[in-house]
């Protein structure tokens, strides 16, 4: 079984472009709509956790409602940072390449 050696290999690395990771431009993220969801999301998030924390050790109705108000709210800000970035990340990709 000889091997013809002018055919290229499927299976190695030779054939492979790298790939460029866009979102490691600082384009995306200098975003300040990004920078502000980020700034107030993790820490809506904190607290909706200790506040689940708190309500389950005090046995108070009070702060198990915080926890649910600031769990939706940190998820909607997370969900919205998500699609943000994507569409940054897709113009990005689709923009031609600037020569410096």
């Amino acid at each position: 079984m000889s091997r013809n050696k002018n055919k290229a290999d499927p299976l190695s690395n030779n054939n492979i472009e790298p790939v460029t990771d866009a979102s490691d431009k600082p384009e995306i993220r200098d975003d300040r709509i990004l920078k502000l969801m980020m700034r107030t999301g993790i820490p809506l998030a904190l607290i909706s956790i200790l506040s689940l924390w708190a309500s389950n050790y005090l046995g108070s109705a009070g702060i198990g409602l915080l926890f649910f108000i600031t769990a939706a709210l940190a998820l909607l800000i997370g969900f919205a940072y998500n699609i943000r970035y994507v569409m940054l990340l897709v113009r990005q990709r689709r923009q031609p390449p600037q020569d410096k």
